[in-house]
Parts: structure tokens; sequence; C-alpha cells
């Protein structure tokens, strides 16, 4: 099914649907660089290593003394991990870091000594939608499923999967007061997404099996799991 390849890149969609509202406060200048020492630690796990700093041992104490179970596919550098805690199974992950520069953002002169363009973007990007956006996000993924050619890339099965896609747009970020420079949960999507300094991760935290999942749980896993990581390089 070809939405279900679109779920894993729906930060991609989602950041161009919100480009052109971003033009005005984002700059791309040649040359000009933001040195964010406190960091720098982040950008040794690159290519093959990207996610080799998520270990067992990084998040022993999120699990309270349960037995961990990894689940890593290394291939596409995706690190997770489950226990249960009091019959309660719980879920946690890495999935990506990309760094300003991968994602085209960079400060422009004046904003250089004041702000992270980071911050500003995962703000931009990873907040609920408005109606006008959500109808351009559709569009988007309209355009895909279009240019798909598989056949049951127009099925009813697909546009309702695409409906739960966008439907995880509103009413879903809840931003978490913790030890890094910004961080944000989807509690439909169970993402967690985490500045620190020049790198923002894309990580997941549940608490409860698909279908019976404990929100409150889960948002309060995000934020262990997010001061765990403000730890990395201390």
């Amino acid at each position: 099914m070809k939405t279900i390849s679109i779920l894993p890149h729906l930060a991609l969609f989602v950041a161009l649907a919100m480009c052109s509202q971003q033009a005005d406060k984002i700059y791309h200048i040649e040359g000009t660089t933001v040195e964010r020492s406190a960091y720098s630690c982040l950008k040794e796990f690159t290519g093959e290593k990207e996610g080799k700093f998520f270990t067992e041992q990084l998040i022993r104490d999120l699990a309270n003394g349960n037995e961990i179970t990894p689940d890593h596919y290394e291939p596409a550098q995706q690190y997770k991990f489950h226990w249960k805690e009091n019959g309660v199974i719980h879920f946690i992950g890495f999935e990506a870091m990309q760094t300003a520069s991968e994602l085209h953002i960079q400060q422009n002169q004046a904003q250089a000594q004041n702000s992270n363009p980071l911050i500003d973007y995962a703000k931009m990007t990873y907040r609920d939608k408005t109606p006008e956006e959500q109808l351009r996000l559709n569009r988007l993924l309209d355009e895909q499923l279009d240019k798909s050619e598989e056949p049951s890339a127009s099925s009813t099965s697909d546009k309702s999967l695409q409906e739960n896609v966008t439907a995880m747009e509103t009413m879903a970020y809840v931003p978490l007061e913790s030890g890094t420079d910004y961080a944000v949960y989807n509690r439909k999507s169970f993402s967690l997404y985490v500045v620190l300094g020049d790198a923002l991760l894309t990580l997941n935290a549940q608490v409860g099996p698909y279908g019976s999942v404990d929100e409150s749980r889960s948002i309060e896993l995000a934020k262990k799991l997010a001061d765990k990581l403000s730890e990395l390089c201390n």
C-alpha cells in the first residue's frame, strides 16, 4: 500500500506544507554557521553509526529495573526497545537524526547570536495544523497516491489510512518541559521530537499496546526520554 510507505515521511510532507510560512523566518545563507559545541558529540553518529548512541544502557533507568528487549533494524538505523512494567508493555525508540545543514536551515547573521533555527523549525513543523494547512497536506498526500503505480493506491483502505495520517496533525502535539533545547510529543502517533543543539531527533514513546494506549503515561515516558537524551553530552 502506497500510503503505508508515506507514513514514515509524514514530517517531510508537513514541512513542505509549512514551507511558505517558514520562508520569511528562516534564511539560508552560504558560509553562515553557528557553533553549538554543547551537543557536538552527536555529530559523530552519522551514516552507519547513526542512532548507535541509543543503547540499553542509555535507557535502562526508564525501565525501572524491568527486563529490556531490543528490537533493532540497523539497515534503517532504527533502534527500539520494549519492556513490561506491572504487566503493561512500554515501547521507546530512535527513528532519525537530522542536522540544520541537512535540513538546509541556517541562521542569518542577525539571528546567529540569539536563537537556534532548529527550534523555530520544530515549532513550525510539529504543531497542530489549521484547517487550511490540513487541506494543503491532504492535497500533497493525494498527489503522492496519484503518482503511485500500485493498484491499491486509490483503494478505500489507503484513503482511510490517509485520513488517519492527517488526523494525527490535529489536537495532537504536547510541548514538553525538559532539559533539552526543545521537545514536543505527538500523543496520536506517539512520536517525540527533540532538539539538541544542532541535532533534531525523531523518537517514539508509548505505554500500552495499540488500541489501548495510556496517554498520560506515554507523555510521562516521553518526557523522561527527552530528559535522558539531554544528558548525552554531559
